[in-house]
């Protein structure tokens, strides 16, 4: 068996001190050590996806991430595996545990992942390496991948059976509290609700110089339209998970970051309001344009309409949020934002509805990401 923590000694030694995931039991000694020491920043995830777009906005602020996770999430992680980690070219480790490996004895519901495990990332073009149970091969194992990431740029995945790690206690089972925040609902309600474009055009009036970080579909492409920037991030895929990048990329940065979300792709990873409101630092900005339905692919209608975004926001502990329909009180409250602590939130309810003959982004996603990066790395 492997000791947890000299394994992950290598880790940070490499320079791997930032660490998401999902608890997973064959893997709970590696997470305990991140969770009870000092060298890497761990964050607890709702569930794999978002782990992987925490990750994915740590390393793009310069941090080398490790997501943690059982087999079973794998299920979960497909879609930013294939549609934010390959269309960027975001390299980062997977630590995946290996449950129902075949021959194993294991619990019925991890039989048919635990057969298909390695194929799986094979067909998600993700190289792995099924981590040695010998201490000494395990170690050159971790440095292998770790040269392997680095050289090529990609995501690599390590496949860890199931009581590889020696048994790590954790020593607590708290987590870090916040007081419930303050809701509003301001401004005067109006007939016609603005569209959003005009919420992004306030947007970028208030926020212009700070980095924004769009959610797939129309939103990222007015955003594009209105005018292309190097501090904005289009997130074309992985629906749901801007606001989860956007998070990792605020825990690096001190640039204020601003996450434009829609209503049907906050609904979709709602579990990312609770990960922001524990994490979340005073430079986070989160922002939905609420139309009640699915603007991008027919205006199908959502259950925004009973879901409170902003309520639940502010009892989760993001220190304010408001909610509105009125487009002048939405600015002003864009301006008190810079003036205010986060994590903050603010829903403005919009039209459905977009222009016609919409552009897309005109550059590769990777490209629009290199660029960030270099804007970064200037201001630093």
């Amino acid at each position: 068996m492997i000791g947890a923590e000299s394994w992950g000694r290598l880790l940070t030694a490499a320079g791997y001190d930032f660490a998401t995931g999902v608890p997973c039991s064959s893997l709970s000694p590696l997470q305990n050590v991140f969770v009870m020491g000092e060298r890497v920043e761990y964050i607890a995830a709702t569930n794999e996806g978002q782990a992987i777009a925490i990750a994915a906005g740590a390393r793009i602020a310069g941090r080398k991430s490790v997501v943690l996770m059982q087999n079973s999430g794998l299920g979960n992680a497909i879609n930013p595996i294939t549609s934010l980690l390959a269309i960027f070219e975001i390299p980062l480790l997977l630590i995946v545990s290996w449950r129902g490996r075949p021959g194993w004895p294991d619990e019925p519901q991890h039989e048919v992942m635990g057969r298909i495990t390695p194929n799986l990332l094979q067909v998600l073009d993700v190289p792995y390496r099924i981590l040695s149970e010998d201490p000494s091969a395990a170690s050159a194992d971790l440095t292998q991948v770790l040269d392997m990431i680095e050289t090529t740029g990609r995501t690599h995945a390590i496949i860890v059976p199931d009581k590889t790690f020696v048994p790590f206690p954790c020593a607590t089972t708290e987590m870090r509290l916040r007081e419930p925040g303050l809701h509003s609902h301001e401004g005067k309600s109006i007939a016609l609700l603005p569209s959003r474009t005009e919420a992004l055009e306030r947007i970028n009036a208030t926020c212009g110089d700070d980095l924004m970080v769009a959610t797939t579909g129309k939103t990222a492409r007015e955003l594009f339209a209105l005018g292309d920037k190097p501090r904005n991030l289009y997130v074309v895929g992985s629906m749901g998970l801007a606001s989860s990048l956007a998070l990792g990329l605020s825990l690096v940065t001190d640039e204020r970051v601003i996450a434009i979300d829609g209503d049907g792709a906050a609904l979709m990873h709602l579990g990312a309001i609770s990960t922001i409101a524990t994490y979340g630092r005073s430079n986070f900005v989160h922002v939905i344009l609420d139309n009640g339905c699915y603007d991008s692919t027919g205006a199908q209608p959502s259950t925004a309409a009973n879901t409170p975004f902003a309520e639940v926001a502010a009892l989760s502990g993001y220190r304010k949020s408001w909610t509105t329909d009125n487009i002048d009180n939405f600015s002003e409250i864009l301006a008190r934002t810079r003036r205010e602590a986060g994590p903050l939130m603010i829903r403005l309810k919009i039209a459905a509805g977009s222009p016609k003959d919409l552009p897309r982004p005109d550059r590769a996603p990777k490209d629009v990401l290199k660029r960030l990066q270099e804007t970064l790395a200037h201001a630093s």
